[in-house]
């Protein structure tokens, strides 16, 4: 049984005083004996999406066997919120009343999840104390007796007193705490491979999910993607948890607010445009989705119009309609029920899903993330996931702002035939490492595809802010034409092709779609969608992906290939064979030949602590000096390729990718320590500095200050949470206004955490137990991205 299909029941609470309980149960012919594990989660209406897979994580590592009920503490009445920093700060206290004063109970926070069952935590001897936490005063992952703590924590306590009486009083009690393994909750990089047991997001800035983008301006989470993984996963086994046999606890009472008449047309007003649609995707039959006090609207179409679908009531519109609209619905339901709920309108859709929704001001109201056309546009591209000939339609109005925005997808396939494939230009640059990563995007895709090569003017660039789409600074006479056919998507990278690909866009009437890789030096919302990685420092956006290498992939075939023509040449060198990849200066870097030779003493002492040799190579970038002071400084076994003085054709790059042991990589070059790591053999990353005098080391400086990592970080080493300062930052970078230098130790810090990178000054073997934490084919996932967007189309008008 997979986890999407697996049971749940819902069980309300009798008042708006109690949290909702979800049951899953057990699934086996054989439950276990053991009592129920109970959870008491503390959640809110921005976390839909964090909760969502917290449920999920429980589902994949629970016991099959025994019963789980996770109570839903959101939007409990009788509190008083407006002093709590979450929307749940002070429910937890109130658990043992919410238990019935019996049992044990655990709580967690909602940006959490688990890699470990929480039944192993629930079981925990207990001793004679009353919680377990890993501290006294840290409640955010607890265990307690429920009987015993409530003379400290009860209902009415967690209703007036404040969290810090709440949780010094008890802590102060002897015996009372008892320590809990550190495991059970680690704090952002505390985690540890294979080792902890829950994951806690608390970095209120860096948490992957964005609940609240007008608090915070976002950053990428070092492990986000241990939780977008998950999120995937759930997202392809189609899981709820909730769905249309066991909606949340929330939804009936949706469905009849919305049997309730009032005077309101605004879904009716979406009912021209859906219709020409359905005319334009040749549909003859639509299923409208709409309130029941809604009267079926005017069409030339032949319209099979229902009332409101309802899940058990409405068994006869089971059946396929060549298109689906929902109007006046959808913005009323729980945040929890929309996945499901457009699933099933999707699932009887054989051409169209038309989706109409009423929105709020999102400056005037609370932040919460199903507001943002951005929310309710991934919901369709999951759905687009599911059904990818479905062509969907967004349209959104904004109450009280007579605007309407609108996103289309597929529309202009749809018009000239279903099937119709993309076409992809590649612009390319000098840089061949740049080079290979748009061609290997467009390899992936699969769809047809055309390089044109640009040159450049050799003037310096002008700041992209006040720059128009223009072919300014193209050497028109030593590039490729840009000419149309226009294409519907450009890939591109490095900021002297920005103008172009935006000229381009203008050109198509603004149906090109603009992919860029890196960071582009410009407002980040010309772009559709920007690939980027760490060492750029790109805040987290909509149309931003956050890899943690850049998309440099050998092939397998050609590594196969070089490793049968070089084997023969390396036979007589000892292993270990270290692959020693030099790089050298660059803006933000220093390499000249003392730092070569400290490098090239390195790679010795790691390869005579080893008993192994050395292959060693050179780059382009690499300055003949620097090149000479390296290999003079070399004393153990060798095979020596410098890249200056031989011929190019004979290079071993590849032969040392597939046939060396680990790895030595210079830190300036990104692309050769992406290309090592992904061979997943160990890789020691030798450091480069900032020149002695640079704008970058100014530049470093601000940013670090501005985003307050100059000052100590918070409790236990986590992360201080974002200020002012670093939203402002923030804002001026989105709008091109700073560009902030290329950081390596960044992307070193992030990748040593995850045990990619070794440090070069320990040369004793790896310690034992010590296991990488693999990155997921970012790759693929990029293109998978791609595609789910491609073709979209988003305009804002007036009414």
């Amino acid at each position: 049984m997979t986890i999407a299909a697996r049971p749940i029941r819902v069980e309300r609470a009798d008042t708006s005083h109690q949290p909702h309980c979800v049951i899953l149960p057990a699934l086996t012919s054989a439950p276990s004996p053991r009592p129920p594990v109970r959870i008491f989660l503390g959640t809110e209406k921005a976390q839909v999406r964090a909760q969502r897979i917290f449920f999920y994580s429980v589902e994949r590592v629970r016991d099959p066997a025994r019963e789980y009920r996770i109570y839903l503490m959101k939007d409990i009445a009788g509190f008083d919120q407006s002093t709590w920093r979450t929307g749940f700060t002070n429910y937890r206290f109130a658990i043992p009343d919410f238990a019935g004063r019996e049992g044990r109970a655990i709580y967690n926070d909602v940006d959490q999840i688990y890699f470990t069952d929480p039944a192993v935590l629930f079981d925990l001897p207990m001793a004679e104390h009353g919680y377990l936490a890993i501290s006294a005063k840290d409640t955010s992952v607890m265990v307690m007796d429920c009987a015993r703590m409530a003379q400290w924590w009860n209902l009415d306590q967690a209703r007036q007193a404040a969290k810090k009486t709440l949780t010094d009083t008890p802590a102060e009690q002897p015996g009372l705490w008892g320590e809990l393994d550190g495991h059970w909750n680690a704090r952002d990089e505390e985690y540890e491979h294979n080792r902890t047991h829950v994951l806690h997001y608390t970095a209120l800035h860096q948490q992957p999910w964005q609940p609240t983008p007008r608090i915070y301006s976002y950053h990428p989470n070092a492990l986000g993607d241990l939780w977008h993984r998950l999120e995937q996963e759930a997202d392809a086994q189609y899981y709820g948890p909730f769905s249309r046999q066991a909606p949340s606890p929330w939804f009936e009472q949706a469905l009849q607010a919305l049997d309730t008449p009032d005077d309101s047309d605004e879904a009716l007003r979406s009912s021209p445009r859906a219709a020409q649609l359905a005319s334009e995707c040749d549909a003859a039959s639509l299923l409208w989705c709409r309130p029941a006090r809604q009267t079926a609207p005017p069409s030339p179409l032949n319209l099979e119009a229902s009332q409101l679908w309802h899940p058990e009531r409405d068994a006869a519109v089971d059946a396929a309609f060549d298109g689906v609209a929902v109007t006046g619905v959808l913005e009323h339901l729980p945040a929890e029920d929309i996945h499901w709920f457009m699933g099933e309108l999707a699932q009887r859709a054989r051409r169209l899903l038309y989706v109409g929704i009423q929105l709020p001001d999102p400056r005037r109201v609370d932040d919460q993330p199903f507001y943002r056309t951005h929310w309710w546009r991934e919901q369709l591209r999951r759905i687009s996931g599911a059904y990818p000939d479905l062509v969907w339609h967004l349209d959104i109005q904004r109450t009280g702002t007579g605007m309407r925005e609108c996103v289309q997808s597929g529309l202009s396939g749809a018009r000239q035939g279903h099937g119709r494939v993309p076409r992809v230009w590649l612009l390319l640059g000098r840089h061949h490492g740049d080079n290979a990563q748009l061609s290997l995007l467009a390899q992936r895709l699969g769809w047809p595809s055309e390089e044109k090569r640009l040159n450049f003017k050799p003037s310096a660039p002008r700041p992209a802010l006040f720059s128009r789409p223009s072919l300014a600074n193209i050497d028109l006479t030593q590039s490729d034409r840009l000419e149309p056919p226009w294409p519907d998507l450009i890939l591109s990278t490095g900021r002297r092709s920005v103008g172009a690909a935006r000229w381009v866009k203008q050109q198509s009437g603004g149906r090109t779609q603009l992919i860029f890789l890196g960071r582009p030096r410009a407002p980040l919302d010309w772009f559709d969608l920007i690939i980027t990685t760490p060492q750029y420092g790109l805040p987290a956006r909509d149309n931003v992906i956050h890899n943690l290498l850049p998309l440099n992939a050998p092939d397998p075939a050609a590594l196969d290939q070089a490793a049968a023509d070089w084997q023969a040449r390396f036979d007589d060198l000892p292993r270990p064979r270290i692959g020693v990849l030099v790089g050298g200066a660059t803006k933000t870097q220093h390499f000249d030949a003392t730092v070569a030779r400290a490098m090239a003493q390195a790679a010795c002492r790691l390869a005579k602590a080893r008993g192994g040799s050395l292959l060693i190579t050179t780059s382009p970038r690499t300055p003949p000096d620097a090149a000479d002071a390296f290999f003079a400084g070399i004393d153990v076994p060798s095979y020596r390729y410098a890249w200056h003085h031989e011929d190019g054709a004979d290079n071993p790059y590849r032969a040392y990718l597939a046939l060396c042991d680990a790895f030595v990589v210079s830190g300036d070059s990104v692309s050769m320590q992406a290309e090592a790591i992904r061979t997943k053999k160990p890789v020691h990353v030798f450091p480069l500095a900032l020149p002695p005098t640079s704008w970058s080391r100014l530049g470093h400086r601000f940013e670090a200050f501005m985003h307050g990592r100059t000052q100590a970080t918070g409790t236990r080493g986590t992360h201080r949470q974002q200020d002012w300062k670093g939203r402002l930052y923030d804002r001026a970078f989105g709008l091109g206004l700073i560009t902030a230098p290329r950081n390596t130790e960044r992307l070193h810090k992030v990748l040593a955490m995850r045990n990619l990178l070794d440090d070069i000054s320990i040369v004793d073997d790896a310690t034992p137990g010590r296991q990488r934490l693999e990155i997921a084919d970012e790759v693929q996932a990029t293109v998978e991205s791609i595609r789910l967007r491609a073709g979209e189309h988003y305009w804002r008008e007036r009414r």
